[in-house]
């Protein structure tokens, strides 16, 4: 009895390592410099923001949702007490861009409008002398430590085609939904997400074009077909602002098109489908920045 209870022991052991070891492979901790408007520096593992490993930004006026694990270093200019915060991104395959970030207080309103709720936006993670955070508009410069430096994750650029109740049509690249390249959705109670990268076509139930949540069938590329709903509502939230507002609910689907930027609500969807073969993924090795 003793050893087979011991071999049970074991056994269990043995699965929790496994399962540590599978989730540390799935999601790799972030190092970094975090040098703050005073100067100071700090070596910092485990960063995160907010617990997630992707920031919020505005890119060329569109909200995007971009993985810190592309980054090589970014850095903020202006003043701390600016609620909206510019930032320069240098990416780890060489290429950079210019957006900027909220730093949270009074403008933040609802969840879904920007991202967060409530004040203090800030980066987390483990120092020498124990936990850190520092506050998003006390940061000057992040520079990045990789796990391994010769791996980059894959950038997702997502072509569909839009079409609307109306009937028109749009021909959509780098197409995200409320910034990700996923989209969030209900099953009953539970909310759930939809890798937009692994789908070929959504339908939206265009009986429920005007209520607040819309029904939605999903078909991935395996064949599997997922039904749910999804918040499409014309309400505004409390605390909005009316650039929160538009944001949410008329650029809740946002990407390029030929003649430029693109964004459409949720409520005038029809149908979304994704062009197989045609959405591209790169993984590049990192370049120098100069």
């Amino acid at each position: 009895m003793s050893d087979k209870f011991s071999l049970n022991r074991i056994c269990l052991v043995c699965l929790i390592l496994s399962l540590v070891a599978f989730e540390a492979d799935a999601s790799p901790t972030i190092g970094a410099t975090v040098i703050d408007r005073f100067g100071n520096q700090h070596q910092v593992n485990a960063l995160t923001f907010q617990g997630r490993q992707e920031v919020e930004v505005y890119i060329g006026g569109q909200r995007r949702s971009m993985s810190l694990l592309l980054l090589d270093r970014l850095r903020f200019e202006g003043d701390r007490r600016d609620e909206q915060q510019e930032v320069s991104f240098f990416m780890r395959s060489g290429k950079s861009v210019s957006g900027f970030m909220f730093t949270g207080g009074n403008s933040m309103p609802h969840q879904d409008a920007v991202g967060g709720s409530g004040s203090g936006r800030r980066f987390v993670g483990v120092t020498s002398l124990g936990p850190f955070f520092i506050l998003l508009s006390d940061v000057r410069e992040i520079i990045f430590r990789h796990e391994d430096e010769s791996v980059l994750p894959k950038e997702i650029f997502l072509k569909a085609t839009l079409i609307t109740l109306q009937g028109k049509r749009y021909e959509v690249s780098d197409l995200r939904f409320r910034g990700k390249q996923r989209l969030d959705f209900f099953r009953g109670r539970k909310k759930r997400f939809i890798p937009l990268d692994k789908i070929i076509r959504i339908d939206f139930d265009d009986s429920g074009a005007s209520e607040e949540y819309r029904p939605i069938t999903a078909v991935y590329k395996s064949g599997r077909t997922v039904m749910g709903t999804i918040d499409a509502s014309t309400v505004r939230l409390a605390g909005e602002t009316d650039r929160n507002f538009h944001a949410r609910v008329h650029a809740a689907l946002t990407g390029k098109t030929s003649s430029g930027p693109f964004s459409i609500g949720m409520h005038l969807i029809k149908q979304i489908r994704f062009k197989e073969g045609e959405s591209l993924k790169s993984q590049e090795k990192p370049k120098s920045i100069e």
